[in-house]
């Protein structure tokens, strides 16, 4: 049984991206004019890709003019910033949102303005003084990050930039995805520089981290064992699962890919089989074994007892 303090459902909820419908062009232009962010990584043919499609020449190589233009990977391989159009939109929505090669970006700063502050946000600083590769094409990191500040914080980071857009990473059907900057922070854009997170940024980055990863915990959940899908859902099960997700930190499971695993095997198999098999207590807590090579023992272990418990049901 739960106790009172483990009774609440735990949030891991967005609080700050929204999930919305797939967007309309002629909604976006009512708002502030409309861009297309694309990732120049994706495709070696994207500069022609769009060219074929818009007939103008009028896309900016984000990474031009900057350091970045001659060193390696080169500038083709950072972002292509290009006015969106209707025929450019219906193409990203068909062929590029799903992917994550681009994002659509609303603005209402002139062009140079917009240009200057997005080759700000190649890089991030640590607290502690490091540089953190960035991209917006980096769709969780994005969302964690959007998550994470508080609004002072966030508008910082989106600077003139009004709304990002973008389909959600890895969810099929597509789920939209929109970041507003801040209302009431909207005036308070800072010149183009490294942003820099705080130790308290961090701490929340970290929370932000886990609630992502815990809700893709649960979607995945879902697909895999659409017979329980109505039980997934139930605040019992939420607590359930943050529970088991403490026990794995305690089991020192570190990589998500194990984690996931774990939950996954502590929902579907019996309680009791982890209360009271000896043997299969003894070897998750071998903690100088790799931690893929005990959840493959785990599972073995697990389905073994359930195969010997179904050909001796009394026994």
């Amino acid at each position: 049984m739960l106790s009172s303090a483990e009774s609440a459902r735990p949030d891991w909820s967005r609080h700050v991206v929204q999930e919305v419908a797939e967007p309309a062009f002629a909604e976006l232009q009512k708002a502030a004019r409309p861009w297309l962010w694309l990732d120049g990584a994706a495709s070696d043919t994207l500069e022609a890709e769009v060219m074929a499609i818009t007939h103008r020449f009028d896309h900016r190589w984000v990474w031009r003019g900057t350091e970045r233009e001659y060193q390696g990977p080169g500038y083709r391989q950072g972002p292509l910033l290009v006015p969106l159009d209707t025929a450019l939109f219906d193409h990203f929505l068909t062929h590029w949102a799903v992917p994550g090669i681009g994002l659509v970006l609303l603005s209402e700063a002139d062009e140079s303005t917009l240009i200057t502050h997005l080759q700000a946000l190649h890089q991030i600083i640590a607290a502690d003084g490091g540089p953190l590769r960035f991209s917006l094409a980096a769709r969780r990191p994005l969302e964690e990050l959007c998550e994470a500040l508080p609004p002072h914080r966030l508008a910082e980071l989106l600077g003139p930039i009004k709304t990002l857009s973008w389909a959600a990473e890895a969810v099929a059907p597509a789920m939209w995805l929109r970041i507003e900057a801040p209302a009431n922070y909207t005036s308070s854009f800072v010149p183009a520089h490294a942003f820099t997170l705080t130790t308290s940024d961090e701490a929340k980055l970290d929370r932000a981290s886990m609630a992502w990863f815990m809700r893709d915990t649960v979607r995945r959940l879902r697909e895999n064992y659409p017979s329980q899908a109505n039980l997934i859902d139930t605040d019992e099960c939420a607590q359930h699962l943050a529970l088991f997700a403490d026990e794995a930190r305690r089991l020192e499971l570190r990589l998500e890919r194990d984690v996931r695993q774990y939950l996954a095997l502590r929902l579907v198999y019996p309680q009791e089989s982890f209360e009271r098999d000896a043997v299969l207590r003894a070897s998750l807590m071998k903690l100088d074994v790799s931690a893929r090579q005990r959840m493959m023992d785990l599972e073995d272990r697990l389905q073994q007892t359930m195969i010997h418990k179904n050909q001796n049901p009394h026994g």
